[in-house]
């Protein structure tokens, strides 16, 4: 059983080499052919030729791979790798117990293997970023759990510094993974600190939790997928903030204008007052024509208040009237200069008050008044 041990703790650091520009992720775990034969030739040089086994599932077949990173908001992300197979009889069982006492027995000949792939992937994506980050921490169990099926647990777990970019009061997730590839088996989970709320999201995920999104594979990611936004909830970001504050004192000062304006208005009556009295006065004990007509305002109606006076969620609302209760998320982006990340949240706040739908039209967002969702 020994044989088994080493070729789970290779193709492990076979399947995580290749979580970045390296190559696709997770390509030797389940899969065969050239992406098997490509990351196995990558870690050639390191483990030796004797240990270039064969992939995880000819020793193991894992039933399912979970890659889950926890993200704080320094961008570092705390990162746990499930390998999960279900234990359904006495070869598997003997298998995968033997896989325990080895790791019990010298874990690091696991972590080590582990960190030295993983080493790789963080120097790629550190390339890639150009942000300087690290691998720490790397540890290794195993456990056996009733779900209710006995499944056999190998976990890795490690600190990933940096793998996010922290942006101001945002944190921007999923750089380090462009091009990312998950096969049939495998799912990918990006969560964010409790205390932040989802802003933007590219792909759409397959599920949504509280604090988290997840990609199940099969999925090939483009060049700039995923990517995840998150910003402090329980309040506006502070560039919004500050876009309130100016709003609230724009309202002030027009405030403090018109009753500017309604004081000078009374003391000039005040002082015609009399003269005009006096005048309708003599006009009348005359005959000498009618009073004077009450002069008409030259304003014009109004017709609501200007447009830097709106907030941008009216704005939104104001261009979907314009165009007929639908348009593409990126020409709003356009049409008031917003960035992407902007726009989604402004799109954001008028979904979750229901005020607007969303839907994808091929890869298009698409944002809709909700009378007009169906068309």
């Amino acid at each position: 059983m020994r044989g088994t041990s080493r070729r789970i703790a290779v193709s492990v650091a076979v399947a995580l080499v290749c979580l970045s520009a390296v190559g696709p992720a997770l390509g030797a775990v389940g899969q065969s052919g050239d992406r098997n034969t490509a990351a196995q030739g990558e870690l050639g040089q390191q483990v030796g030729p004797a240990q270039q086994a064969p992939a995880f599932q000819t020793a193991v077949d894992p039933d399912s791979v979970e890659l889950r990173a926890a993200v704080s908001e320094d961008g570092t992300a705390e990162w746990t790798v499930e390998f999960r197979v279900r234990l359904t009889d006495e070869n598997d069982t003997a298998a995968f117990e033997s896989v325990q006492d080895d790791v019990e027995a010298n874990p690091a000949e696991f972590t080590d293997q582990f960190a030295t792939g993983m080493e790789r992937t963080v120097s790629s994506a550190e390339n890639s970023t150009g942000r300087e980050m690290a691998l720490e921490n790397v540890t290794v169990t195993t456990t056996r759990e009733q779900l209710p099926q006995e499944y056999g647990v190998l976990t890795y777990r490690f600190t990933w510094t940096n793998f996010a970019r922290a942006d101001g009061d945002r944190l921007r997730v999923g750089d380090s993974l462009s091009g990312f590839f998950l096969d049939e088996q495998s799912a990918l989970v990006l969560a964010w600190p409790t205390d932040y709320e989802r802003q933007s999201v590219t792909p759409e995920p397959d599920d949504t939790g509280n604090g988290s999104v997840t990609w199940r594979g099969p999925a090939d990611f483009g060049p700039n997928e995923p990517r995840l936004v998150v910003a402090p909830g329980g309040g506006l970001p502070t560039t919004a903030l500050a876009g309130v504050a100016l709003l609230v004192l724009a309202l002030a000062a027009g405030g403090l204008l018109y009753r500017s304006r309604s004081g000078d208005a009374a003391t000039d009556e005040d002082a015609d007052g009399a003269a005009g009295a006096g005048g309708a006065a003599a006009a009348a004990s005359t005959g000498g024509g009618d009073a004077p007509a009450a002069d008409e305002s030259d304003d014009d109606a109004d017709d609501g208040p200007p447009e830097e006076l709106l907030s941008n969620e009216e704005r939104v609302i104001g261009l979907l009237e314009d165009n007929g209760g639908r348009i593409k998320q990126q020409q709003i982006a356009g049409e008031f200069d917003w960035t992407d990340a902007k726009t989604s949240q402004v799109v954001g706040n008028l979904r979750d008050e229901d005020a607007v739908e969303t839907f994808r039209i091929g890869r298009e967002n698409v944002v809709a008044l909700p009378e007009e969702s169906d068309l």
